[in-house]
């Protein structure tokens, strides 16, 4: 499966980007496993990646590939 990751412009962090929301913010899964409405402005644009992958290079941790997949699952 795939899924979308966003890197924040100030932290360099990666975040996972699940949907878009009103008021130029997007849904994402923090570095900590927090699901947050965040302003897209602090994010480079989203990069599409195989989530499996993502998890084995580092790019994602533990905690934001399990929130991911519970989310998907609902």
């Amino acid at each position: 499966m795939t899924m979308e990751i966003c890197k924040n412009i100030n932290t360099g962090q990666v975040f996972v980007h699940l949907d878009a929301q009103d008021n130029n913010q997007a849904l994402m899964i923090t570095p900590q496993g927090i699901v947050k409405a965040l302003e897209y402005d602090l994010f480079r644009e989203p990069v599409e990646v195989e989530d499996a992958d993502a998890l084995e290079k580092g790019e994602i941790n533990a905690t934001q590939y399990k929130i991911y997949n519970q989310y998907r699952q609902n």
